[in-house]
């Protein structure tokens, strides 16, 4: 079933329920207001009645000591028509025999047994198409009790109640026929946006992730649409992010077979040189020194992919020590290296116990300060500094050299990717360095940031976490064994 139609359905139930049942209390109310109404005039005409056969059977003792049954049949038949309107009546001892009745035909013994409790009681009675309201109470005639019994004809209270009923039953069905085809329309105009959602999942089935459903109420449906638009955002964003790692993948392998192809050919026709023709000691030392350069730079390569293949575990425990004598080791590993680059190498080190993995974070200073020299000329200066910030320990490294240019700088952490490919290799490089630091920062749950400008220098940094005073974990010195 479509969902217009069950909300029409659902909605349609309810108000037929709802009115149904308001318009059975309503005539159910309005018949209890004109039955109490005419009781209240039967108890009126019941006081006058006795009132009447109490007048008459003063006149009667006034004449005879006793009164007998025919004169009750008598007085009770002259009460009854000095009433305004006359109506069967019947008189009953306090035993509830009868002793006389008029205009109607009643029972030898009275029923009500309400009559114990109450001085006045009433029911109606149904015989055929005929309502009676039978009603009955205890009165006083001269000074003995009696009950009396007064039929009222009920049959214009029945017709009002069917006239009720009937005109109930056609409004309820003139109402619910309306809200059916308002609630048709209402549902058409409230599933709409829904429609039109399902066409766009079509739409997106189809794998245009662009396109985005409009967005026009502001209910729930309207934030389910809002969702929907996000969703396929983000199904997108997954989708080029899928697509761009396959590029990458498809690049990282183009770009290993290049590297792995340029030193091999090399190698291999040095060594065919030397194999095949008689060269002078200068010229083989060349053609070695070559073949020898070309295998480190095969070397390095392989150990850059295992040292990726392993950061991929993810599965490194830091340890706790101090900022100092971690960073400390950096220090006195590059320091001659810059020397010999004849760069100046600055440091400030902010004191912190931090939480790190030594060997990693070697591995990773190490890298950033190494693509500093790279991008730098003799003559400049290099910084590493070390500070507390937004509540973790911030390394970071800063050079004079060439800058790295706005675009290439989202690539520059991915495998293989060199800005200066000429340059990179010259100085055996593969591209990787920067991926292995960013793959190590990741462990430290961070991420290598960069800012630089072309020919005024580079700023790189990172972040590792501090370790509080309270927290559990190896020292300093069993972080630096």
């Amino acid at each position: 079933m479509k969902f217009a139609l069950k909300i029409c359905l659902c909605t349609v139930l309810i108000v037929a329920l709802l009115f149904g049942i308001a318009g059975q209390i309503l005539v159910a109310q309005s018949f209890d207001a004109a039955l109490r109404f005419r009781v209240r005039m039967a108890e009126a005409e019941f006081s006058a009645l006795g009132s009447a056969m109490e007048a008459e059977i003063y006149g009667i003792r006034l004449y005879y000591s006793t009164v007998s049954q025919e004169m009750y049949q008598e007085l009770l038949t002259r009460a009854s028509r000095s009433q305004d309107t006359p109506a069967p009546c019947a008189l009953y001892t306090t035993e509830r025999e009868l002793i006389a009745s008029s205009g109607g035909t009643f029972d030898e013994t009275l029923g009500f047994s309400e009559l114990r409790q109450r001085r006045f009681a009433y029911m109606l009675e149904r015989s055929g198409k005929s309502t009676t309201l039978f009603t009955a109470g205890g009165i006083e005639i001269g000074g003995n009790n009696y009950f009396l019994a007064v039929r009222y004809s009920a049959d214009d209270l029945m017709a009002l109640r069917r006239e009720q009923i009937r005109s109930i039953v056609l409004l309820h069905t003139i109402t619910v026929a309306v809200c059916t085809a308002v609630m048709l329309l209402v549902a058409f105009f409230v599933s709409k946006p829904l429609v039109r959602l399902k066409r766009f999942t079509g739409i997106i089935g189809g794998g245009n992730y662009s396109r985005r459903a409009k967005v026009t109420t502001l209910d729930e449906i309207g934030d389910l649409t809002v969702a929907f638009n996000e969703m396929t955002g983000a199904i997108e964003q997954k989708v080029v992010a899928l697509e761009d790692n396959a590029k990458q993948q498809k690049d990282f392998v183009a770009s290993f077979s290049h590297e792995l192809k340029t030193p091999m050919t090399s190698i291999i026709g040095y060594a065919d040189m030397l194999r095949s023709q008689e060269l002078d000691e200068e010229d083989a030392f060349m053609a070695a020194n070559f073949i020898y350069s070309e295998g480190k730079r095969l070397e390095a390569l392989s150990l850059k992919l295992m040292d990726l293949v392993v950061l991929d575990k993810d599965d490194f425990k830091l340890m706790r020590g101090y900022s100092r004598k971690a960073l400390g080791h950096v220090v006195a590993v590059v320091t001659p290296m810059l020397e010999h680059a004849e760069l100046t190498f600055l440091y400030d080190i902010e004191q912190q116990i931090i939480l790190y993995e030594r060997d990693l974070l070697l591995t990773l200073v190490t890298n950033i300060l190494d693509n500093a020299r790279k991008a730098s000329s003799p003559g400049k200066r290099i910084w590493l500094a070390g500070r507390k910030v937004n509540g973790r320990y911030r390394i970071t490294v800063r050079d004079e050299g060439i800058g790295i240019p706005k675009e290439e700088l989202s690539r520059i952490t991915e495998a293989f990717y060199m800005v200066d490919k000429s340059r990179s290799r010259a100085q055996h490089g593969a591209g990787l360095g920067l991926a292995i630091a960013n793959r190590i920062a990741g462990l430290h749950g961070s991420s290598l940031h960069f800012e630089s400008e072309q020919g005024k220098g580079t700023t790189v940094w990172f972040d590792v976490p501090l370790s509080g005073a309270k927290e559990r974990g190896n020292d300093d010195e069993a972080a630096d064994e």
